[in-house]
């Protein structure tokens, strides 16, 4: 069972004490002080873990001895004060106060401190270095971003190539912060346009054809917890501007309803795509680019960090019953590899090669499977006295409009989902479209 906080409590008025007890009650052992005698007196007869010290108790500036007296122990303090001098908070903080918080205080900022404290001693970095299997420098950078990020509510915004991890470590977060509270996710590339309002802010019965009957938003099921939005660049313009003003006020209107739904969401947005170059393409609003930031983290591709290929095709190998052997040789030629599909593409080669009938794969096994995916990416092989013949553009023009026309029938004629899988502009997209279009092909525009 784990032990509860053992929690000083000091402050001379009665109301105000009673109230912060209950609430600290529900995570420690509270001992009351009403002067800071009392204080004094009470950390000579018992030890504790944290202490909440009112600075003016008797006299002014009174919880400035205790503040010393918890030092000298090395006890998490928070000042509970009504005075925004600086000079008083410098002195507080000079003195060893971890936190300050001015009153009234609420119960958000209660229950920050005492998570502060409650990961105090946890190697938050450490845990995240573990889960992303890394000892690159650059991106250990980008972790201690994450580990100051996890115990506040700005919003954080993961950046990075598709594959490297961008879901997972927006998992992680959620587990750190604690697992019983929601985390819901949503790929907007994957709901149709006409739907995203919906699935995010709820709709009333009857609120459009089909909406048979009310329905809660993803935002309102995040109350309380996390709501992650992945792929948030292919969001549409107008739909960002809704979802600005909710993320600001966590105030909003289901859709065909009157009466404003308040939700208390902590925001992990990911995104593949350069939103700054979106900004300049009008395909993204600026101001709603500042709401999704505050921790910003960039995950790099596994080609920028391959020392950390071996350690990741230990743990892929690991995590079968049956077990191979990859050869010196053979882990050399993975290591070599681009791996435009990063992490998510070596773990789909992991568990290729484990499939097969050897238990001792060598660099030739390795070097086959990768050629073959190198092969599958071109529609066709290159043929230069057929490209000399139509000239370059037209051969180039030929193979992308192939690429869209697959890609299209793969994602069943989902527009949206098809320019993130190729990460292209909606410009783009319509451009090649005309040819598409020429040779018959049939697509949703509203998905």
């Amino acid at each position: 069972m784990k032990q509860k906080i053992r929690i000083l409590l000091v402050e001379d008025d009665l109301l105000s004490r009673l109230s912060l007890k209950s609430r600290l009650e529900s995570v420690g052992m509270v001992n009351e002080a009403q002067s800071a005698q009392e204080a004094l007196d009470a950390l000579k007869s018992s030890d504790y873990d944290m202490a909440f010290v009112d600075l003016d108790l008797e006299s002014q500036l009174a919880g400035l001895k205790v503040l010393e007296a918890l030092k000298s122990k090395s006890i998490h303090s928070v000042v509970l004060s009504g005075r925004e001098d600086d000079a008083v908070i410098e002195e507080a903080y000079r003195l060893g106060c971890n936190d300050y918080l001015s009153k009234p205080f609420s119960k958000d900022s209660i229950e920050a401190v005492i998570k502060k404290y409650q990961h105090s001693n946890v190697d938050l970095l450490g845990k995240l270095k573990e889960a992303l299997l890394t000892n690159d420098d650059e991106l250990k950078s980008q972790l201690k971003t994450i580990e100051q990020a996890v115990f506040g509510n700005h919003p954080i915004l993961l950046t990075g190539e598709s594959g490297t991890g961008k879901t997972f470590l927006a998992k992680y977060i959620h587990e750190l912060i604690g697992v019983n509270r929601p985390f819901i996710h949503l790929n907007c590339a994957e709901i149709s346009e006409n739907l995203l309002e919906s699935e995010l802010f709820g709709h009333e019965k009857g609120a459009f054809t089909g909406a048979v009957k009310t329905k809660k938003g993803l935002m309102e099921l995040a109350s309380g917890g996390i709501l992650f939005l992945d792929e948030i660049a292919t969001l549409p313009v107008n739909l960002q501007k809704k979802l600005l003003k909710a993320i600001e006020e966590k105030t909003f209107y289901p859709v065909g309803s009157e009466k404003s739904v308040t939700s208390d969401f902590r925001l992990i947005s990911a995104t593949c795509e350069d939103l700054k170059s979106k900004i300049k393409a009008g395909e993204f609003r600026e101001d709603f680019l500042y709401r999704l930031e505050g921790f910003n983290v960039y995950l790099k591709s596994l080609r920028e960090r391959k020392s950390d290929i071996d350690n990741l095709i230990n743990f892929f190998l690991k995590k079968n019953k049956r077990r191979i052997v990859l050869s010196k040789d053979a882990r050399a030629a993975m290591a070599s590899y681009s791996w435009p599909g990063n992490i998510r593409e070596l773990q789909k080669v992991i568990e290729v090669l484990r499939s097969s009938d050897k238990g001792i794969i060598e660099e030739s096994d390795v070097l086959s499977l990768l050629q073959n995916a190198i092969s599958s990416t071109t529609l066709e092989e290159f043929n230069l006295d057929h490209i000399k013949a139509i000239g370059l553009p037209a051969y180039l023009e030929k193979i992308e409009t192939q690429i869209l026309e697959k890609t299209l029938n793969e994602n069943q004629g989902k527009v949206r989902k098809t320019l993130v899988d190729l990460k292209l502009s909606n410009n783009s997209f319509y451009r090649i479209m005309t040819n598409v279009k020429a040779k018959g092909v049939n697509h949703d525009k509203a998905q």
